[in-house]
């Protein structure tokens, strides 16, 4: 437990910084490009390399990539696991590098030659740009992935610090250093974005080697260990796309219509909605992972039964309150964050709007998130790969049925409704739990994770109705200073009554430092 603490401390505490640093870079963005056309191309031609990236880095190909990383580890030692390290980056490296320049030449003159729009022309440009970020951080992730095996967490949760830094310092620099604007000062980000790459890339490459002792050597020879992980990748990739491209096709439709706005707001809802899922859920996949993909082969059923209800709980335990937060604070949040420079107030009113419902989706992405790990970690592809093609379905019908009439709102709501559909799809398909053993208070608590931010959600909603609060923004800023401390202490209390082991454990250690 105490290793589960260490290595969740670490994932979630540099995570935190990350996300903070997330919330600066967003509060520039917004203050330097507003919710205008410009915002809403960048924020399009960023989300291929993301997709990409989820898709090849941080997600199938690392999850294909680790189990067996780790088998080769544990059965043969470093060298093997070193050549298969390096047979995955050089395949990986050479496709990402043909890609890129595929895509960014394409993204330079195919637009011009098809006569599209203007906004169309800018996020396209914008793309070419970006896109080769593709290429540094998806090596970026199979190192981390590689330190993660070995219980070295900080290069990996470092990694967006890295990006962040580089993309705040360049706005500084463009905005207020250069004096640049519009597509100018997009085009200074856009590099930002490389530059971060480079050095996230640069981390966990010099820590492998230093820790680890590995040598970067190209190797484009077969084995049995990287056939495993091509079974394992091919079937796993669609499903990681069908996933990133739910979020394109989002973003897409959203660019599509005639409120220039929907895009940054949606945006902004998933920023952050990202923050809770990345501190918390995304952190104990991470750590868990391993753990459980460790207990799978070595046949350790009961370890990786412990591992899974300890990821379950701990996840639900952690996003259920963060969801009733954003909902009940929503303009609050978009007040103090965000009403600066060219957002103003009636930007935040109505960002609040789809942040309310937006919200929604928290949980449910970070049981998705939670339990494709677990498939993945028991080399089990096809049922992520399924779940994720039918809430693709059900996104993009959804979208299409209210994006008419409700607009962005419409849009939010097809999140949600697709992110419930596949938690479900993937609940029912995981053995060999069963919907019985998940009701029962022991080692799932579900009683405990529901109850709690119920309570927090009444108790919130009673000190609203008692205390007076000021519009303004240093009045939203108190609203926040107040309500957030209270809705932790509530949910704390309740979980630690309700006898969940980490509250439990938590408390004890809080109770021994306050009495040394």
């Amino acid at each position: 437990m105490s290793n589960l603490f260490k290595s969740l401390s670490v994932v979630s505490g540099v995570t935190s910084v990350s996300r903070v640093l997330g919330l600066l870079r967003d509060v520039l963005f917004f203050s330097c490009f507003g919710s205008s056309a410009i915002a809403s191309a960048f924020i399009l031609a960023f989300t291929l390399p993301n997709l990409f990236r989820r898709m090849l880095g941080e997600g199938t190909l690392s999850s294909a990539f680790i189990p067996v990383y780790a088998e080769q580890l544990q059965g043969n030692g470093l060298h093997p696991a070193h050549r298969i390290l390096n047979q995955v980056l050089s395949r990986l490296g050479l496709f990402l590098l043909l890609l890129s320049l595929v895509v960014s030449l394409t993204s330079l003159y195919l637009p011009t030659s098809l006569n599209l729009a203007g906004k169309w022309l800018n996020g396209a440009y914008l793309n070419a740009i970006i896109f080769p970020y593709v290429l540094l951080i998806c090596l970026s992730a199979i190192l981390v992935g590689s330190l993660n095996t070995h219980r070295a967490f900080f290069a990996g949760a470092f990694s967006p610090v890295i990006l962040n830094f580089c993309m705040i310092g360049s706005l500084i620099l463009g905005k207020w250093w250069l004096d640049l604007d519009g597509m100018d000062l997009a085009t200074c980000l856009c590099l930002g974005v490389l530059a971060g790459g480079l050095f996230q890339l640069a981390m966990p490459w010099l820590q492998l080697s230093k820790l680890k002792g590995w040598n970067w050597k190209p190797d484009f020879e077969g084995s049995e260990p990287l056939n495993q992980v091509k079974a394992l990748f091919w079937v796993g990739a669609f499903g990681a796309a069908v996933a990133q491209v739910n979020v394109l096709v989002s973003r897409l439709l959203a660019y599509s219509l005639e409120d220039q706005s929907a895009v940054p707001y949606l945006f902004l809802s998933s920023r952050l909605i990202e923050l809770p899922l990345g501190i918390f859920a995304i952190a104990i996949s991470t750590v868990l992972f391993p753990e459980m993909a460790r207990s799978s082969v070595s046949s350790d059923e009961k370890g990786f039964a412990g591992h899974f209800a300890r990821g379950w709980r701990l996840t639900l335990a952690l996003t259920l309150p963060a969801t009733v937060g954003l909902a009940m604070l929503a303009e609050p949040i978009l007040s103090v964050l965000f009403q600066w420079g060219r957002f103003g107030a009636g930007d935040v009113a109505r960002a609040s709007q789809v942040l309310v419902v937006a919200s929604a989706a928290l949980p449910f992405y970070a049981l998705c998130s939670y339990l494709i790990k677990v498939f993945h970690s028991r080399r089990q592809m096809k049922p992520p790969l399924w779940a994720g093609i039918l809430s693709l379905a059900v996104n993009l019908g959804l979208s299409l049925l209210l994006m008419e009439r409700y607009g962005v709102i419409g849009l939010a709501w097809a999140n949600v409704g697709a992110a419930l559909f596949q938690a479900l799809l993937l609940l029912l398909q995981l053995k060999p739990f069963s919907l019985r053993q998940y009701l029962k208070p022991s080692p799932f608590f579900l009683h405990a994770t529901l109850l709690a931010p119920g309570a927090m959600a009444g108790g919130l909603w009673m000190l609203r109705s008692v205390v007076d609060f000021d519009p303004t923004r240093m009045g939203n800023l108190f609203t926040l200073c107040l309500f957030i401390p209270a809705g932790v202490l509530i949910q704390f209390v309740l979980l630690f009554i309700c006898g969940l082991p980490e509250a439990r454990q938590l408390g004890k250690r809080l109770w021994s430092t306050s009495s040394k």
